[in-house]
């Protein structure tokens, strides 16, 4: 039986679970509980120091294999390293996959994806420590189910020239089964301030109109600065047309 319309057609209540700053407002999901801090240990010698917490913002090469294994961050996911006026910041980005019970239907487990981004710090000490941590959690009662941060995305900017990073989030997550969009996350995050926009990703089927590609922004990014707005602007352009996914992402690549 052909499936009916994407447009018409919503995902079941349970498929799309967000987080933290990255949520739609309209999903409703309750943010999970922030995680305690936790210290990462010291690479000995292996890292160089931190600059001083006064040092104007600059990105940073990335960790060899040798100073992420010395770090206990052997095989993670870093694609952003820089300092700032608070010292250095090292992003670490993750999917985790896991089945778990339905709630809806006893005996049987849906299929979860947790995106997770964490923000370490250090200063003056040798060891890194987390500062914040944003996760995007997809459970999936039998469906295709994909999850993957957009790597060619995800950043560490000082559009304001505050001397403080503002750090950049893309995603994308999907649940369904048929050609439908996919759903799109993106945050920029400034200390305590973040901005985001929720939306769908553009589908293209030959002989119909293209569908998707509605955006939902946050209602703070209406009074952030011009430099965010037109940032955030870009990034939605960029990821807003995405390939229909398969399913076999395993959300370390830059796009599905």
């Amino acid at each position: 039986m052909p499936l009916p319309h994407p447009l018409r057609m919503r995902l079941h209540p349970a498929c799309l679970s967000l987080t933290a700053a990255m949520l739609l407002a309209s999903c409703g999901a309750a943010p999970l509980p922030p995680p305690a801090p936790a210290t990462v240990p010291a690479g000995a010698a292996t890292v160089p120091a931190a600059a001083p917490a006064s040092a104007a913002f600059q990105t940073l090469p990335g960790l060899s294999a040798a100073q992420a294994q010395a770090l206990g961050l052997g095989g993670k996911r870093m694609p952003v390293r820089f300092r700032d006026r608070h010292g250095e910041g090292l992003l670490v980005v993750e999917r985790a996959d896991r089945e778990e019970a339905d709630p809806d239907t006893p005996g049987d487990t849906l299929a979860v994806a947790v995106l997770s981004a964490t923000l370490l710090e250090r200063t003056d000490a040798p060891g890194y420590r987390q500062r914040w941590q944003r996760q995007i959690r997809v459970p999936c009662p039998g469906l295709d189910l994909d999850a993957g941060w957009l790597l060619d995305q995800v950043g560490a900017t000082d559009l304001d020239g505050d001397g403080q990073a503002e750090i950049t989030l893309a995603s994308h997550t999907f649940c369904g089964g048929g050609v439908d969009p996919q759903a799109i996350h993106i945050t920029l995050i400034d200390g305590a301030r973040s901005y985001g926009i929720e939306g769908e990703s553009l589908v293209s089927v030959p002989g119909e109109e293209p569908f998707g590609s509605e955006r939902q922004d946050d209602p703070a990014l209406a009074a952030a600065p011009i430099a965010f707005r037109q940032h955030l602007d870009a990034v939605w352009d960029a990821v807003r047309v995405l390939p229909v996914p398969d399913g076999d992402n395993d959300g370390n690549g830059d796009a599905p």
